[in-house]
């Protein structure tokens, strides 16, 4: 059995009217979407926010999961595991 670890992403979705498909679609597939409205985008409606999940996927499958569910509506902009150390979620 591989190891769980936490995962987080920064993610941003072009078009506001594609973030609950996209939120959707990423909780069919274990992630849970954030999003954070102190990012503005001064030239779009573009929404930033933050993808996390526990796992035992490797770093570049969920890279690459996350590149097939936003690629269509926007961008991974950072990826990766952290710390879960004295995280107690």
């Amino acid at each position: 059995m591989s190891q769980q670890r936490k995962f987080e992403a920064e993610i941003l979705v072009h078009d506001p009217d594609d973030v609950p498909t996209a939120t959707r679609v990423l909780a069919e597939h274990g992630f849970h979407f954030t999003v954070n409205p102190d990012m503005i985008d001064e030239c779009g409606p573009t929404v930033f926010g933050s993808v996390s999940c526990v796992t035992g996927l490797s770093e570049d499958e969920l890279y690459s999961q996350l590149r097939d569910i936003v690629g269509p509506v926007g961008d991974v902009a950072e990826w990766g595991f952290v710390d879960l150390q004295g995280d107690q979620t």
